[in-house]
């Protein structure tokens, strides 16, 4: 397998097994907590840092559930090249981060620290200069069942009306209800953008900011979903397209706005 996570804790297991399960990694687990251990561990006896010194080249990515002060002193001596290096990927204990820290562009941490983002229901730390450029977050909403290629097509008229890039997209993000929305989901895959999640709580305390749909209110328990979750899937946003509709599809993009 090219991906070893690796957790130290009880609570670091639990979160490791979701992530194996969803990704299919070797998971490695001390013996101290042999006991709470699945069938389809991997066990060592000595200490993270000596695991870590013998497996560090052979996968191409590393995912850590621990605090990142120690993953820092695990890997420093083993760092060399970014483009050979594997990539590292800290989560903390509770699933609530997922932080690239090493080989972010060149070796794909930052697309496996959404992937793990995605997994734990938490959210994605990327701090490379290429991911700067990305400032919109595409919120949208859509009908059960509506095909990835109507979904690209209302993304890519969004992107018209403002005059934007597809390359200036960093997060599609939709209510929790649209997780397993296979069309999302495959416009994800096809436009390498990831998907972000976001909670009904969060929307309803943010709903009377705009305008309100009762049909959605019946059908999600919120009254709108792309424009809240475009506003609330970045940092600093503002509204740069209110919603659109498009064929059971609602759209709105927002953009992150840089410290002056």
């Amino acid at each position: 397998m090219s991906t070893a996570v690796i957790a130290i804790t009880t609570h670091g297991l639990m979160i490791g097994k979701k992530i194996r399960e969803q990704m299919g990694c070797d998971l490695y687990v001390p013996d101290v907590i042999k006991s709470e251990m699945p069938a389809d561990f991997i066990s060592y006896d000595t200490s993270t840092k000596d695991l870590v010194a013998k497996i560090w080249k052979k996968y191409r990515t590393l995912i850590f559930i621990m605090a990142m002060g120690l993953v820092v002193r695990i890997i420093r001596d083993h760092i060399e090249d970014k483009h050979k290096d594997p990539a590292v990927v800290v989560v903390d204990e509770m699933g609530r981060y997922a932080v690239s820290v090493l080989s972010g562009h060149e070796g794909g941490a930052n697309r496996v620290a959404e992937k793990v983002a995605l997994i734990c229901m938490g959210d994605f730390v990327i701090t490379t200069g290429s991911e700067a450029t990305r400032t919109l977050i595409l919120g949208m909403g859509c009908r059960r069942g509506t095909p990835v290629d109507e979904l690209e097509k209302a993304m890519m008229e969004g992107l018209r009306l403002t005059g934007r890039k597809l390359s200036e997209v960093r997060v599609i993000a939709s209510v929790e209800d649209k997780r397993d929305e296979k069309g999302l989901c495959q416009l994800s895959e096809r436009v390498n953008i990831p998907l972000k999640f976001i909670p009904r709580t969060l929307i309803m305390a943010v709903e009377d900011n705009f305008p309100k749909s009762e049909l959605v209110k019946k059908t999600l328990g919120i009254y709108s979903v792309a424009e809240p979750c475009a506003m609330l899937g970045g940092f600093r946003c503002q509204m740069i397209l209110p919603k659109r509709k498009m064929k059971g599809i609602t759209i709105a993009i927002a953009e992150e706005r840089f410290l002056s």
